[in-house]
């Protein structure tokens, strides 16, 4: 195997599939990119969870494969001038030369590198990259890391109707994205692990892509974005039923600008923590017209009336101030919160975007 390359193109198909390569020794192989030149050169990595490829074009001078350490390959390439990056293959050794620098790193034989097959294909769904990665921002931050509750850990894709609802939900708060694809196919109701889409996301900016497919077989998902295509394997079990937890009243309503909410809360969490439940709990306290937000802990006091435009009853309910914020920091404009009871989930949806909503469970307010 012999092919010539420029640096940057290099870099960035490297990094693109370096996600799925291991970064625990489970076996070297997983560690490992598997590099194979034909007609156009591709980069595979698999962490038997998620497998991705991409393919790029380059200088074939000799076909072949080669098996290398994805990490150490990645980072030799970044340290690299800029230029034309020669990648040889002698006997059991990679040769990585550009201008007078030369690396040689043993390979592995790549026969024994483990593929995922594509299986037929079951359902579709095929987005505009931009809404997509918009709808994924809005929707991972809300999933949990709690391994013991594996479908939390995961967005539900969720075909209904002509659209298609990506959900989050850790238990404390539920955040639903309402897409509408350029095209799906079938009928899908499918967990994808959140780890994953925070990896696939971050492909769309590299490829600069115009559209990411989805397709679901068996008990995995495959994503194609540009040149790059990833497999993962589907997170199994039923997901909660959102659907029935969606206030359909409200007593009062708080309309109020994002980055107003976003400054007020952020100094209300100075002296949020509380030190018995390590939450940062901050209070809304509505009467009358007006709207007053408050928190208080052993390291102080905080207090301030805040400008906006509220109807409905007078109430005064806690939460945890990092679970607006997170919300927050993904919308711009002005926002509506709906608020219900001092038990039911108070609902926040940006003014303007009826295609999300966001639920957040009200805490116990600190004595």
């Amino acid at each position: 195997m012999r092919f010539v390359v420029d640096k940057s193109t290099l870099q960035d198909n490297i990094s693109k599939v370096i996600p799925a390569a291991a970064s625990t020794k489970v076996t070297s192989i997983l560690e490992c990119v598997l590099i194979e030149a034909e007609d156009v050169v591709v980069f595979t990595t698999n962490d038997m969870k998620m497998q991705m490829q991409t393919e790029f074009q380059a200088e074939i001078l000799e076909k072949g494969a080669a098996l290398v350490k994805a990490k150490l390959l990645s980072d030799i390439v970044k340290k690299l001038p800029s230029g034309d990056v020669e990648i040889i293959k002698e006997d059991n050794e990679v040769k990585i030369r550009c201008q007078k620098i030369e690396f040689r790193l043993p390979t592995l034989d790549p026969l024994d590198f483990p593929k995922m097959d594509r299986k037929p294909i079951d359902s579709f769904c095929e987005f505009a990259a931009n809404e997509f990665e918009d709808a994924m921002d809005k929707v991972i931050f809300a999933t949990s890391k709690d391994e013991t509750r594996p479908t939390f850990t995961g967005v539900l894709f969720e075909r209904e109707g002509d659209s298609v609802n990506l959900v989050g939900m850790d238990g404390h708060r539920l955040a639903i994205c309402k897409l509408k694809p350029i095209e799906a196919d079938g009928e899908f109701s499918k967990i994808v692990p959140a780890e994953n889409l925070d990896d696939i996301t971050k492909i769309i900016d590299i490829e600069e892509a115009e559209k990411v497919r989805v397709s679901f077989f068996e008990n995995q998902a495959l994503f194609e974005i540009g040149s790059t295509s990833v497999i993962v394997t589907l997170i199994s079990g039923r997901f909660f039923d959102y659907k029935n937890v969606i206030p359909t009243e409200y007593s009062t309503k708080i309309s109020i600008s994002v980055d107003v909410l976003e400054s007020t809360l952020e100094r209300a969490s100075i002296v949020s923590k509380d030190e018995k439940t390590n939450v940062q709990a901050v209070i809304f306290e509505v009467s009358g017209m007006m709207f007053r937000v408050m928190s208080y802990s052993t390291d102080g006091r905080y207090e301030e009336d805040v400008l906006c435009d509220v109807e409905g009853k007078d109430i005064r309910i806690g939460f945890n101030v990092k679970y607006f914020l997170d919300v927050l920091k993904v919308l711009d404009g002005g926002v509506d919160i709906y608020i219900t009871s001092l038990t039911s989930p108070s609902v926040v949806k940006q003014q303007g975007d009826e295609g999300y909503i966001y639920l957040v469970l009200p805490v116990k307010m600190p004595e």
